[in-house]
């Protein structure tokens, strides 16, 4: 078995089609049919079979691909620690982010990676918090931004504490005015965030029995605020996400005052690249300029 044959796999699985992967590796679709039929007999499992909509994995592929996978992600980390004992920051690092982070933070984050790093490829994936978290665990993210308490028990670095508001029509004023209650929340239609979408809103709206009323189940942030917009009911959505995406809306604190952590999740240290260690230390002097009254980076 080699690496050279993993990574084949690897882009076979990616791309779904072996002359696809032919091409990206330059080489030919026997020479990569061989190094597939090598494996399978190494591996003594039939690994890819061919579908309707291209290959597709084994259950004896599903069960091994996590651990090739982390094989050569654990390689490519061995080849960016030899080059920065060599004195040299390159390399790749790989970050998942969700939608809120990906519009507040990500520019400017990558503005201070590409001037501090600019050896280094950064690759950006967008993604839902079950999604990024997977994605970390088999390898084919460095750091992702998560909600805590993290689903799959990952090492976490709190960031901030992200208000949950309540959106409702301009023609909606609370009775306290300053803010809005569960009770008069309970009045409206309830526009809830879609599966796969903000679950900390999902959860909070649950926990005080506000999904009874539910009518539109929308995953898109701007199609959320533009039905409310529309005077079609009311939402509640993190302050990050309302940063970028703002309407003709009413934006109310809730009296309970709820509130999802956002956090940056990674490997534990002894597997992080020289560079992947870099970006997590940028990210995390990001915050603490952006939030300075946080200790060590929440707000009251």
């Amino acid at each position: 078995m080699s690496l050279w044959d993993y990574k084949i796999l690897d882009l076979i699985i990616q791309e779904g089609n072996l002359r696809k992967a032919a091409e990206i590796m330059h080489l030919t679709p026997a020479a990569v049919s061989h190094s597939l039929a090598k494996l399978e007999k190494e591996f003594g499992l039939p690994l890819l079979v061919r579908g309707r909509g291209g290959m597709e994995l084994t259950r004896y592929a599903k069960a091994l691909l996590p651990h090739i996978r982390s094989t050569l992600t654990a390689d490519a980390r061995l080849h960016a620690e030899l080059e920065r004992i060599k004195g040299n920051m390159d390399g790749m690092v790989r970050i998942g982010t969700i939608n809120s982070v990906c519009c507040t933070w990500m520019p400017a984050i990558l503005q201070r990676m590409r001037q501090n790093m600019p050896d280094v490829v950064i690759k950006i994936y967008q993604g839902g918090y079950d999604e990024l978290e997977s994605a970390l665990l088999d390898g084919s993210l460095d750091l992702a931004f998560v909600s805590l308490p993290t689903r799959k028990n990952l090492m976490a670095i709190p960031l901030l504490h992200d208000r949950l508001l309540c959106i409702a029509p301009r023609s909606f004023v609370p009775s306290n005015v300053s803010y809005v209650t569960v009770e008069e929340i309970k009045r409206f239609e309830l526009i809830i965030p879609g599966p796969g979408s903000d679950f900390d809103a999902i959860a909070f709206m649950e926990a005080n029995g506000l999904d009874a009323k539910t009518v539109h189940s929308i995953c898109e942030d701007s199609s959320i605020i533009a039905l409310v917009e529309s005077g079609l009911g009311v939402s509640i959505m993190p302050e990050l996400v309302l940063q970028k995406n703002k309407g003709e809306i009413n934006v109310y604190p809730i009296e309970s005052a709820p509130y999802r952590v956002i956090g940056i999740a990674t490997l534990p240290s002894a597997h992080q690249t020289f560079s992947v260690s870099a970006t997590l230390k940028l990210i995390l002097e990001y915050v603490k300029e952006k939030y300075p009254t946080e200790m060590p980076y929440f707000r009251d």
